[in-house]
């Protein structure tokens, strides 16, 4: 029960998120928003995202779990339906905020619930959460494109509507739900941050979520400026996103059994010449092949980071681990999202994403240079901190 209210909610909670990723581009035309101003709107769910993580996971590895939640699903709840009020760039901006508060919140106190007190299984469950949180995202635009005939508001009503009927059991099963508590403050923060394998993850971290937030705010200007329609941008959207959404529960096992550095550095080396031809996209086409390969190689990357950071925090500091993990992703994404916008204007396609495939190719380097300092796992061992 537990497992599946919680992986339900993870899905309309990033839903909410797809539709607004969708209407990007028609919230710029419909409220005459700038390149800028579209950029602080994409960015504000990052960084708020980022903000809360930070501030509020010692509060659930030291047991108040509960509260969190709660912040979680009334977050996402508010966020969907401020869309459907907000007319000018601040309200969409802190519409867009407080659904990166409950995007960012329900999935770190998610994965401790799931966790529990043991970090054995970690990496199936996690994995499980992520293929949700994917597939939510991906049907976001198609649930966009099916009531947009009806009025531009109805997505958000939907989502919105759905989360708060769900959310609260959510939040109460997680309560109810036994975890590793221990009395951590932000001290433990910076032991975290001094680990190789934690610095390892980071790296990767950073070079797939780059690229999510430069996808996040512009993909939709770009493939409507290539001549794609809303239509087949969901099509293509939910096309690309079947690998995140079959493989990280799988790749999760395999990072838990082989160790974490051995999937997610040579997935990142991979993941970098998918980065790069994202830059030519010329139609649908294209678009699904360059898509599939690059969400393959982050289905790897992201769950061989996640995995690291468990094999150095243990289910003691689960949520301080993954939220800073995920707290730095998101502070990525933010900045990259906020540049996005107005670096596509200036100097295209080619060179916005080929560079930063290029910056996925030098994170890679330092994550094994980094993991040079600890002895990864062998074959057939558990996760261990």
């Amino acid at each position: 029960m537990l497992y599946v209210t919680i992986y339900a909610t993870q899905f309309f909670v990033t839903a909410s998120l797809g539709v607004v990723f969708a209407y990007l581009a028609d919230l710029q035309d419909r409220y005459g928003l700038s390149h800028l101003e579209l950029g602080i709107v994409a960015a504000a769910g990052f960084v708020a995202g980022l903000a809360s993580q930070l501030l509020l996971s010692p509060l659930v590895d030291r047991g108040h779990h509960r509260v969190v939640a709660w912040i979680s699903v009334l977050s996402a709840v508010a966020g969907s339906f401020g869309f459907v009020f907000a007319t000018a760039t601040w309200s969409l901006t802190a519409s867009r905020a407080l659904a990166g508060v409950g995007f960012g919140l329900f999935g770190l106190v998610a994965r401790k619930a799931l966790i529990g007190r043991d970090i054995t299984g970690s990496g199936t469950k996690v994995g499980g959460l992520l293929s949700c949180a994917v597939a939510g995202f991906i049907s976001g635009p198609a649930i966009g494109a099916a009531l947009s005939g009806i009025s531009f508001e109805a997505p958000f009503l939907l989502t919105g509507a759905l989360m708060a009927v769900l959310g609260p059991f959510a939040a109460m099963l997680i309560a109810r739900s036994p975890i590793a508590a221990v009395p951590v403050d932000y001290s433990d923060l910076g032991d975290l941050l001094r680990r190789p394998r934690v610095q390892a993850a980071i790296c990767v971290h950073v070079g797939v979520w780059g690229l999510i937030g430069v996808f996040d705010a512009t993909v939709d200007r770009y493939l409507t400026d290539v001549g794609l329609s809303s239509n087949q941008l969901a099509i293509g959207l939910l096309i690309i996103g079947v690998p995140l959404m079959l493989l990280p529960p799988y790749t999760g096992a395999l990072a838990e059994r082989l160790g974490g550095g051995r999937v997610a550095v040579p997935a990142l080396l991979l993941f970098a010449p998918s980065v790069v031809l994202y830059g030519w996209i010329g139609g649908l086409l294209s678009f699904i092949v360059i898509g599939v390969l690059e969400a393959v190689g982050e289905s790897y990357s992201v769950m061989g980071a996640q995995v690291l950071v468990l094999e150095a925090a243990g289910a003691e500091r689960a949520a301080m681990g993954g939220g800073m993990l995920e707290a730095i992703g998101l502070a990525v994404a933010g900045a990259a999202a906020l540049a996005g916008p107005p670096l596509y204007g200036q100097i295209g396609s080619r060179w916005l994403f080929g560079g930063w495939g290029l910056v996925c190719l030098a994170l890679a380097g330092a994550a094994a240079l980094r993991l040079k300092a600890v002895k990864i796992p062998p074959k057939g061992t558990t996760l261990s901190h």
